[in-house]
C-alpha cells in the first residue's frame, strides 16, 4: 500500500472541514490551503473530485467555500481512499493469475487493512486533532 499525496491531502482537507462541522459553515480554499500545507491549485482539483464523490459540497458567493457533504462521523478514511483510488493494496498481474500461498497472505492483508481504516472516522480525527491543539494550549 501506498499513500499517493492526492490521498494524503484530501484526507488533509477533509479534516480541515471536519474541525468546522458543527458550524456547517464553508470554508474558503485558500484557507484549507494555509491551515494544511497543500498547494492550492492541487487543492482546488481535489475538492473537484471530492465533491463529484459527494464527499464535499461547495457553496457559492463571498461566503462560499466548501463543507462536508455528511456527518464527519460518517465518513471514513477507508471511504475516501476507496473513492479515490479503488483497491487499497495494489497486487500485480501475477499475484492474481497465479494462486499461491501468498495471494492469500497478501488478500488477507488487504482485508485487515479495509477493516482498520473503515473503522477511523474524520470525526475521529477531528477530536483527536482539537485534543493535540488543547493539550499544546495548554502548556504555553
Amino acid at each position: 500500500m501506498r499513500i499517493s499525496a492526492e490521498i494524503d491531502y484530501a484526507c488533509r482537507a477533509l479534516l480541515e472541514l471536519a474541525l468546522s462541522w458543527p458550524q456547517r459553515s464553508p470554508v474558503q480554499v485558500s484557507v484549507i490551503a494555509k491551515r494544511q500545507d497543500i498547494p492550492i491549485k492541487y487543492l482546488e482539483q481535489i475538492l473537484f473530485k471530492l465533491k463529484n464523490l459527494n464527499l464535499v459540497e461547495s457553496v457559492r458567493g463571498k461566503q462560499g467555500g466548501y463543507r462536508l457533504a455528511k456527518e464527519p462521523r460518517n465518513i471514513s478514511v477507508g471511504e475516501v481512499i476507496r473513492k479515490l483510488e479503488g483497491s487499497f493494496l495494489e497486487m500485480a498481474d501475477s499475484v492474481s493469475k497465479k494462486e499461491s500461498v501468498f495471494t492469500d497472505i497478501w488478500r488477507q492483508t488487504e482485508e485487515s487493512i479495509v477493516e482498520v481504516l473503515n473503522r477511523i472516522s474524520f470525526e475521529d480525527i477531528a477530536n483527536k486533532t482539537k485534543n493535540k491543539k488543547s493539550i499544546l494550549l495548554y502548556q504555553i
